[in-house]
């Protein structure tokens, strides 16, 4: 039998898809900027604005997986780590870690796009987060019964298990909050957000 104590742990995460990211503070002259990408067209949420990171392989750890991925994306893998965020689970099943680090402004000279994955890289200010609150939106949450999968319907089976009628067809959740926060012409929105409003606490 397993000894229980009282470390975090996330009932499930196994079944999640797990991924990590790199909240990546510039060390500029002038100030500190958050390096943000956009996401190349053709790819899964193309066009979506993100920390550098992505999904955790078999045997390695997030940290791993977020500077890896860091480097495969955006080639910079001078890093400085400075501890973890967080961890965000959403309701679509993903769960992000997410790390804070730091690199010289020398580096982005060094900056290689892995153009399958990136259109671009942009830095922000991190004062700018600072002195703007994020704009808040909310989603309504719809769980359905059934899924499709290689053109089959699978059906959950509600009624054969004799389940309060609710569940016999789509239900709602509550209305979940989004973050969004609005830069020049730039939308950065969702999970980034959320990890831009825990990040800023631990810069100075």
């Amino acid at each position: 039998m397993k000894k229980l104590d009282f470390t975090e742990k996330i009932i499930g995460k196994d079944r999640y898809f797990n991924s990590a990211v790199i909240a990546l503070v510039v060390e500029k002259s002038d100030g500190k900027y958050f390096l943000f990408q956009k996401r190349a067209k053709g790819i899964r949420q193309a066009g979506d604005i993100s920390f550098p990171g992505g999904r955790v392989e078999e045997n390695e750890t997030a940290l791993e997986a977020s500077l890896r991925e860091s480097f495969e994306e955006i080639g910079i893998d001078k890093i400085e780590i400075k501890g973890k965020v967080g961890t965000l689970v959403i309701p679509s099943g993903v769960m992000v870690e997410a790390f804070l680090g730091f690199m010289d402004e020398s580096e982005l000279i060094n900056i290689n796009i892995n153009e399958d994955e990136v259109e671009e890289f942009f830095l922000v200010p991190v004062q700018f987060f600072k002195d703007n609150e994020p704009r808040v939106e909310k989603l309504e949450v719809e769980t359905r019964p059934y899924y499709e999968e290689n053109g089959v319907k699978y059906v959950f089976p509600a009624i054969e298990l004799n389940l309060p009628k609710m569940y016999h067809s789509p239900w709602k959740s509550s209305p979940r909050e989004v973050f969004l926060y609005i830069y020049e012409d730039k939308v950065i929105w969702g999970l980034t957000a959320e990890i831009i409003k825990a990040a800023i606490e631990y810069v100075d």
